[in-house]
This record gives C-alpha cells, structure tokens and sequence, in this order.
C-alpha cells in the first residue's frame, strides 16, 4: 500500500510504500501515484526558491514547498491521490494532517 501523508500548514508531502496492484512494470495504481508526483516536483521546479526538499528514494517520497504560492499545486496533486484512493483503497491511503 502507499501512504501518503499531506501537511497544508508545512507544505509537505510524503509518499511511503508500493501499491502492490500489479507486478513491477504493470502497476497502474503506481504509476498513477508516481505521474501526480513527478507533476507536483516538476511545478515546483519551475519556480525560483519554492522546492524547500525533495528526496526521492525506492518507496519513500518527500516534497516540501517554501511559499505559501505552491499551496494550489499541492491541493491539486493532493485531490488526485484522493481520486486514487477512492478507487483502489487496499493501495493507496491519503491522511491530511490538521484535517
């Protein structure tokens, strides 16, 4: 399962675990996750001083944003993991802390 945890306050996403729906290469539910994750790197990429961290590791994911300006970018990533999790629940759960 993937877990991904949101913190609106600190603008920080992590991203732990493999969804396990397919074999390696054939996860779809991974690459759904892992397409909304490289969007949101790449948007916060774009703009000077905003990628506060990024590690990236097999199975671990964290990004966090400098400026409250990148907040629509992590909402947006954020309701399509929930999308996600809507439809695949065993393989991918969304927390936002503060909610």
């Amino acid at each position: 399962m993937i877990r991904i945890c949101y913190e609106p306050g600190a603008h920080r996403l992590t991203a732990d675990g493999h969804a396990g729906f397919a074999p390696r290469g054939q996860d779809i539910v991974c690459a759904a996750v892992s397409a909304l994750l490289f969007a949101l790197i790449g948007d916060l990429q774009q703009r000077p001083h905003t990628l506060r961290r990024l590690d990236i590791q097999p199975g671990h994911v964290v990004i966090a944003g400098a400026e409250e300006d990148c907040e629509a970018a992590f909402s947006l990533t954020v309701e399509g993991f929930r999308q996600i999790a809507m439809r695949y629940p065993a393989f991918v759960a969304v927390t936002i802390k503060g909610s």
